[in-house]
């Protein structure tokens, strides 16, 4: 997995996170309060939808299959995917993100093959 994390310094203090294997594992996207204001998801590799679920919550505060996500992105099959917040959605305590193959709040089965998010957050 390679996470990278880049200044937008163009956008208003946004920052681009970039994380090339998004699974059943949640990881952090920034570990504190901020504005998500889009997200893109490459389901290419797979055959089948992946549900890409965020969480204002730091990671070690998420049990994947058990804690309600906040937002829940189904990514159909062989595709890539950008959902924009033009007018941004506020995290209180931190932003993390997992992918899973079954929607709704449970689910634990990570996809077959690697999925990429890039998040642009500030």
């Amino acid at each position: 997995m390679a996470v990278t994390d880049l200044d937008l310094a163009g956008i208003s203090g946004s920052r681009l996170h970039t994380n090339t294997d998004v699974d059943e594992t949640e990881d952090d996207v920034d570990a504190g309060a901020g504005t998500l204001w889009a997200i893109e998801v490459d389901n290419t590799l797979n055959a089948a939808v992946t549900y890409v679920k965020l969480y204002n919550a730091a990671s070690g505060a998420v049990t994947v299959g058990t804690t309600a996500p906040d937002f829940i992105f189904a990514v159909p099959a062989s595709v890539s995917r950008a959902i924009i917040f033009p007018q941004g959605f506020a995290y209180s305590t931190a932003l993390s993100i997992a992918a899973v193959t079954a929607g709704g709040t449970a689910g634990t089965t990570g996809p077959t093959s690697a999925v990429t998010a890039r998040v642009v957050y500030s």
